[in-house]
């Protein structure tokens, strides 16, 4: 599921087929939190556009050398885009709903949270050394190991930003984290400890280790909860827990010198998928047996770190983080049917389904400055009669000077409540909030004006409604936009 880099005692590399270490240089140059972005001088325009509804079920690799998360397609394994994220990302997750993923940043010490229906993202600080990531099956939470502060963040996952709810001490080198599918229980694997811990998400408390094989570093639950299963990366095998006892019932021999990193579980449970990382493979293996055992072997390709399934289970997806590809392979036949290619030291990947409804939505943007000179505000087309906008708290950065965006989601021109609306500027997410009862939405920017910014909204569309989005600009750029189109 996450495709964790094993790091050695000092946390700083990644073991290597031959012994030695490496790791990825830090890229620079990344955007940051776009919370703190300066405010623009708002425009008096506004420009309203449906966009294609982002359904569909879609790959997320995480690009440890660029930086970056590419999006697959899919229906037909193209890679559709690329986000920035921050430096060195590891682990990936997708919200229930698919319309959320979030990508562990190693060397940025951030947890990236990414909306693929507007291709941009907002990063949160966490713990040292954030590897692993996994988001609760109701959605509310996300859970992200940090491998050098030893514990593992828990941050809340439908909130934007994203706000950090506790810290758990979980044990020395933390690894991947998955989450039951009550979402009562989460297993971190601790490579230096050789055990799992298993923490009460109920309470964010510690209520055991339980003793594995060697460097343990994947780790996946059962459909049914039943079972956990642990890949040891020293010493070539599966661990298999029961939950019920918090203890190995099975041990599942991979091979010698294979390096199991990861593994992803089939939705009904009956079987397993371990990408081995030095032997360019990935194990399936056959968990009705008793005991489990390996059934298939499928080449991938070089030092896979990364499996995750499809939703459907026809197909999985594999990162060979040395040929920078990613091996779609055929559960059925247990063949590759597609080697994709042009990544940067792929590690993580996991893969989510988006779907959105049909029925057109309309979206309006305005602007107004705020702060001394602006204590009631200058709607510029949108707000209630006393010019205070919707009348709620606007969510955002808060300050005394700035900029307040004010959207508008009607749908056959009448309001739509609880549409969830995204606000944006260029790739940055700025802050998100729900329309109220008149179709309203907000977000606080504080800053100094600046002359060349546009600013989006977009409703990310739910089952019934579908996506739409409006631009403002401010003043300059808004003119400029107007001279090009009268040449």
């Amino acid at each position: 599921m996450s495709g964790i880099a094993v790091s050695d005692t000092s946390g700083r590399g990644r073991a290597r087929r031959g012994g030695g270490a490496w790791w990825a240089p830090a890229r620079v140059g990344f955007a940051g939190l776009a919370l703190l972005a300066t405010a623009v001088v708002p425009s008096a325009s506004a420009t309203t556009r449906p966009v294609p509804a982002p359904a569909g079920t879609f790959a997320y690799v995480a690009n440890g050398l660029a930086g970056s998360l590419s999006v697959i397609d899919t229906a037909d394994n193209t890679v559709t885009s690329t986000i920035d994220v921050g430096d060195d990302p590891n682990g990936v997750a997708v919200s229930p709903d698919g319309s959320l993923v979030f990508v562990a940043n190693r060397l940025s010490d951030t947890v990236s949270l990414v909306v693929p229906a507007v291709g941009g993202s907002l990063s949160v600080p966490v713990g040292d050394n954030p590897v692993g990531v996994a988001v609760s099956p109701d959605g509310t939470r996300a859970y992200v190991t940090n491998t050098i502060s030893n514990n593992m963040t828990v941050i809340t996952a439908d909130e934007v930003p994203p706000s950090v709810i506790a810290t758990v001490h979980v044990g020395t080198r933390p690894q991947d984290v998955a989450i039951a599918p009550n979402g009562t229980r989460a297993y971190v694997a601790n490579l230096l400890d050789g055990t799992v811990a298993v923490v009460d998400t109920t309470t964010d408390t510690l209520l055991a280790a339980v003793p594995v094989g060697q460097l343990p570093q994947g780790v996946a639950t059962s459909p049914d909860g039943a079972r956990v299963y642990v890949t040891n990366f020293g010493d070539g095998t599966v661990s298999v827990i029961d939950t019920a006892t918090d203890t190995v019932r099975f041990t599942v021999p991979i091979g010698n010198d294979t390096s199991p990193a990861d593994v992803a579980v089939s939705r009904d449970g009956t079987r397993a998928y371990v990408a081995n990382f030095s032997t360019d493979n990935v194990s399936v293996i056959d968990t009705t047996a008793n005991p489990p055992a390996v059934i298939a072997t499928v080449p991938v390709g070089e030092e896979p770190l990364g499996v995750a399934l499809a939703p459907d289970g026809a197909h999985a997806y594999v990162t060979g983080s040395m040929d920078n590809s990613v091996s779609v392979i055929d559960t059925a036949t247990r063949t590759v049917t597609r080697t994709i290619g042009g990544f940067a030291i792929p590690l993580g990947v996991a893969v989510g389904t988006r779907g959105v409804g049909a029925t057109p939505t309309s979206l309006t943007l305005t602007a107004e400055r705020t702060g001394k000179g602006h204590e009631n505000g200058h709607e510029n087309g949108h707000g209630n009669e006393n010019g205070h906008g919707n009348g709620k708290e606007s969510p955002g950065v808060q300050g005394d000077r700035g900029l307040t965006l004010k959207a508008r989601l009607t749908v056959g021109g009448r309001p739509l409540e609880d549409g969830s609306v995204l606000f944006t500027r260029d790739t940055d997410v700025l802050c998100a909030d729900t329309t109220d009862s008149r179709g309203r939405a907000t977000c606080a920017v504080r800053g100094r004006p600046d002359d060349d910014d546009c600013y989006t909204a977009t409703f990310t569309g739910d089952e019934t409604h579908a996506v739409a989005t409006a631009t403002t600009c401010t003043d300059r750029r808004a003119a400029a936009q107007r001279t090009d189109r009268k040449r």
